[in-house]
């Protein structure tokens, strides 16, 4: 019993001696609450899928109007490139690559609707875009983002062939580079000081183009990524 009352006051005052510790080290950044306001340069990988929308072409055949609907399979989708964070807003300088097939044609002239399989088309896109995000706290590891860029598109149209009632067209390949875009929405995971994880929707396009003398409208797709950035 005397050694109870010798020890008791002391156990009593540990949690008090213990307190400022423990403020301390909430106030010094040692919290696992992620701060979603650091700053600084960071490079980001992103791989997935897109899935590009018809596209409507036309042209004159001996002057005659001709307009075709392309019909697109989806492909791979890639974007790599570098970062800096400002806090609640990011700048990226990104490059993106969009790959896609050719599945059918669906030809009008005079007035006659027609459709033709493709064997190997492929259209692919290049771009380089400058974007910005603004990401939403939410004081959790999770953070929710949405944001947009402008850049230069590469479009490249592969030569393909299209067959109707047994004839068959060659058509040439091209390409030219144009106006691109995308706008994003998207969640980031903060899984450590040094990386996030992230996955996104996006929608991607372009202006109009020119190929082998077919008059193009614009250019795009849906997509949706998966990756990490790396913070240095």
């Amino acid at each position: 019993m005397p050694l109870f009352r010798r020890f008791c006051p002391v156990a009593l005052a540990l949690p008090l001696l213990a307190a400022p510790a423990l403020a301390q080290d909430a106030t010094s950044g040692t919290s696992n609450t992620p701060d979603v306001n650091a700053k600084g340069y960071y490079a980001t990988l992103g791989a997935g899928a897109s899935w590009p929308q018809n596209l409507n072409g036309s042209t004159s055949v001996f002057g005659v109007d001709v307009s075709g609907n392309y019909s697109l399979n989806g492909g791979f989708a890639l974007e790599t490139g570098l970062g800096y964070d400002f806090g609640k807003v990011r700048g990226e300088l990104t490059y993106v690559y969009n790959n896609a097939s050719l599945n059918t044609l669906t030809v009008s002239a005079l007035g006659s609707t027609g459709t033709a399989s493709i064997t190997n088309g492929n259209v692919n896109t290049n771009s380089v875009l400058a974007s910005a995000y603004v990401d939403i706290p939410t004081g959790s590891r999770w953070v929710p983002y949405v944001g947009g860029g402008l850049g230069y598109t590469n479009i490249g149209w592969g030569a393909f062939s299209a067959r109707a009632n047994n004839v068959t067209v060659g058509f040439n390949s091209g390409n030219q580079g144009v106006l691109g875009y995308q706008g994003k929405v998207g969640i980031s995971y903060l899984a450590s000081k040094s990386t996030d994880l992230f996955a996104e929707g996006i929608y991607q396009g372009s202006t109009g183009f020119t190929v082998d003398s077919v008059n193009y409208d614009p250019l795009s797709s849906w997509g949706a990524r998966i990756g990490a950035r790396y913070r240095f």
